[in-house]
């Protein structure tokens, strides 16, 4: 009788390491997919698929034993208002858990949704750290079928990094156009290797005209992909893949040693300007950022002083002391910066006379709908509180000249926008120029 209860007892312990997960204790996923294989024939499931937001953060400053008790606490506020016999919670690995809901439906599932987002605002209470969580959920519903099983899970696991690109902190259902988006995005970060083999990218130009003297005020670059079966891509489809993969770095060598080149070679031709390269986020956690520009600029012959990179308002509310010592040692080589994108939802207001720039680019938000008062007394403030600082102001999207006129006059000298040239080619953009310089270009 003791080796009977002996044995059920192992048979249990086993039981419970093959199928309940050791940190949350609830069903793994080698409990799910045992869940589905006995689902009911045809059957339809709602399936939420969540993952926490910036969880990697909690591992990299408080340790990954508070990451696990976050999880396991989640888990447990998850589990006490989803149960009952239909509704079902797994913890499929790391800080993803899945919701199934069966005879589920889309109303359903989206109540379901916003239920986890109310009992997950409360905040989470570990060791004496108060933490504020939140997730992003994608969510599929449709029949459970052998075939569509996995289907319908990699649909919600789509859908949710959808919610993340959006945002974070939302739901998102899975369609066509998301599945689509997706495959692209696949196929764009299996070929982004081979696109540095085969030569794919290039580089286009956009001129910056100053319209008090009358005169170009610069170049800026972008980098375009010529993919072999895609077409041209945009870099804020490639971007983020390349920072994900560890090629950003690699890319943006690529961009400034091209830059550079080109600049130095219309300097040669008599064409004295500079040229801005965009530089994101990710590039000011590499060390390697002020030796690569160091590098390129021997390697090319470009004098620093023509080099401008241009980061966005956003890089600077990040790590800040870290950051302000790479803007310093990059300001210290005599290339200048300048803020793009200022006023797109960050505010970098407070640290405007710490950060070393030498120009703000005013976002689109600004330079649209001008006709609005509003409008026009926030730009006026920007270009008064940078002529403060001493700082230029370029203004972006320039697309008629009722919007010429109107920022020449709050006091806007340096425009840039399709109104003056769209971005071309190194050989397109000087024909442009030369036209230009011949005309004086005839837009003051």
């Amino acid at each position: 009788m003791l080796q009977k209860r002996t044995n059920a007892s192992f048979r249990q312990e086993l039981e419970k390491l093959a199928y309940r997960d050791s940190i949350t204790d609830l069903p793994n996923r080698h409990a799910m997919t045992r869940f589905f294989d006995r689902y009911e024939a045809n059957g339809i499931a709602g399936v939420l698929f969540l993952d926490l937001d910036h969880f990697k953060a909690v591992n990299d400053t408080l340790g990954h034993h508070i990451g696990d008790q976050l999880v396991k606490e989640v888990g447990s506020r998850l589990s006490a208002f989803i149960d009952g016999p239909r509704q079902h919670v797994f913890r499929i690995g790391g800080d993803e858990f899945l919701v199934v809901m069966q005879a589920g439906n889309k109303e359903g599932a989206e109540r379901l949704a916003i239920d986890i987002f109310h009992h997950m605002k409360k905040p989470f209470l570990i060791e004496h750290n108060e933490l504020y969580v939140t997730c992003s959920i994608g969510i599929s519903v449709g029949p459970v079928q052998d075939q569509n099983r996995l289907t319908l899970l990699k649909a919600a696991d789509t859908a949710m990094y959808r919610a993340k690109a959006l945002g974070k902190n939302q739901y998102c259902f899975y369609n066509e156009q998301i599945g689509h988006a997706q495959s692209r995005r696949l196929e764009l970060e299996k070929d982004l290797r081979r696109a540095f083999e085969q030569k794919q990218f290039f580089l286009v130009y956009q001129p910056k005209w100053n319209v008090q003297t009358n005169s170009l005020s610069g170049f800026e670059s972008f980098i375009r992909w010529n993919h072999s079966r895609l077409g041209v891509v945009h870099p804020d489809e490639f971007i983020p893949v390349a920072e994900e993969n560890g090629l950003i770095m690699p890319l943006t060598e690529w961009t400034l040693e091209a830059a550079c080149s080109q600049c130095k070679e219309w300097m040669d031709k008599g064409i004295d300007q500079s040229v801005a390269v965009n530089v994101s986020l990710s590039l000011f956690r590499n060390d390697r950022l002020l030796e690569t520009i160091r590098a390129v600029l021997k390697q090319t012959g470009l004098p620093p002083d023509r080099l401008e990179l241009e980061i966005t308002e956003s890089v600077v509310l990040h790590d800040v002391n870290d950051i302000m010592k790479q803007l310093t040692g990059i300001r210290e080589l005599g290339i200048r910066i300048a803020m793009d994108d200022f006023g797109s939802g960050y505010s970098a207001l407070g640290l405007l006379d710490r950060i070393p720039i030498d120009s703000l680019k005013l976002d689109r938000l600004f330079t649209s709908d001008m006709d609005k008062p509003v409008k026009q007394t926030m730009i006026q403030a920007i270009v008064l509180m940078a002529e403060s600082l001493n700082v230029e102001v370029v203004a972006e999207g320039i697309e008629d000249p009722q919007h010429m006129a109107l920022l020449r006059e709050l006091g806007c000298h340096v425009m840039q926008g399709y109104y003056y040239s769209k971005p071309m080619q190194a050989s397109a953009m000087e024909e442009w120029l030369n036209n230009a310089l011949r005309t004086t270009i005839g837009k003051t």
